[in-house]
């Protein structure tokens, strides 16, 4: 009985110790289609924006952000907006998604990740879609820059993120309780991104038979993949799933596109109700946009909505108005 007993456990400590060398081949593998950044299309900053306030701040790893500052016309903001720009684009991107904010009375405050010009770079780092911690750094950095200008002081806040901007501002609103609004636009996170295009790949290759792989066993291999970039990138990514819960009980609006292939509307449904919010109140699916498209498809709706949700952040009996006076830079 006792020889039995260590064959049978001999047989599965190889079965596992195969599974393993399976799942760390296969993570190296992944890794570079994980590593490889997908053609997306960035639209140019309109050519009739207004001009923007410049502005540089500081964040860690003693590099600095810069950015721009866009005032109402009467330089008396009612509210601040803070905007997360998508990879590959930059702070000027920012009149793509909030022009109307401005026209509505907000100061939107729009910054350059870093390794995204015109903001410094950080040696070492390979900035590409996936939310590190830096990027959620820069994000609080914004934010600090924000509290610390005397006519943007007190007045309410909210993030506008788009693509990894609105990870980022998910993960870094999430622990900020001055930020109460919320308003994303194709939002992801990167395991739940990870996993969606490795079962895709997975139905490409192997057709039906794909269904006989576990989900549980490509979210393994996954990992094993997201722990090999971050050793090699030196960075942490965010489990953006772990932040979404501090989002209850405050306002978020989850913005994806119909036609999306990149980030499908599963998952933007997946953040919403991660949280806590009903995808009927909280998610908007923008009918044949594609990724960060959704204004590009439906202008007139997308700056009603996007006002709207905004001027509920704004308390009913109105901001004391501030006079406006050069930015720190």
């Amino acid at each position: 009985m006792n020889s039995w007993l260590v064959l049978l456990l001999g047989v599965a400590c190889l079965l596992g110790l195969a599974d393993l060398i399976v799942h760390v081949a296969y993570s190296f593998a992944a890794l570079h289609r994980f590593e490889t950044l997908p053609t997306l299309r960035v639209l140019p900053a309109p050519s009739n924006a207004p001009q923007p306030e410049e502005i540089r701040f500081p964040t860690t790893n003693g590099l600095h952000l810069r950015g721009g500052v866009y005032f109402p016309e009467d330089g008396h903001p009612r509210g601040v907006i803070v905007y997360c720009p998508e990879t590959g684009g930059g702070f000027d991107t920012a009149m793509n998604y909030t022009a109307a904010l401005v026209h509505a009375g907000f100061a939107v405050v729009s910054f350059s990740f870093r390794n995204q010009a015109p903001s410094d770079v950080l040696q070492g780092y390979h900035s590409n879609y996936w939310v590190s911690r830096y990027e959620v750094e820069d994000v609080h950095a914004a934010l600090d820059f924000v509290e610390a200008q005397p006519q943007l002081r007190g007045l309410p806040v909210g993030l506008v993120g788009v693509s990894r901007g609105a990870g980022a501002a998910l993960a870094a609103g999430a622990i900020r309780p001055e930020i109460m609004h919320i308003w994303t636009q194709g939002g992801f996170s990167s395991n739940g991104l990870a996993v969606y295009h490795a079962m895709k790949f997975l139905q490409t290759m192997v057709g039906p038979l794909s269904r006989l792989i576990p989900k549980w066993h490509v979210r393994v291999t996954i990992w094993f993949m997201l722990k090999l970039n971050e050793y090699r990138n030196r960075c942490r990514l965010i489990h953006l799933e772990s932040f979404l819960p501090f989002w209850q009980g405050r306002e978020a609006m989850f913005v994806s596109g119909a036609r999306d292939t990149y980030v499908p509307t599963s998952l933007s449904t997946q953040l919403c109700q991660q949280a806590g919010h009903l995808t009927a109140t909280s998610q908007w699916v923008v009918p044949q946009a594609k990724h960060n498209m959704e204004r590009a498809i439906a202008q007139a709706q997308f700056d009603e909505r996007i006002v709207q949700f905004f001027e509920d952040m704004v308390p009913r009996r109105g901001a004391v108005p501030s006079e406006k006076s050069a930015v720190a830079r």
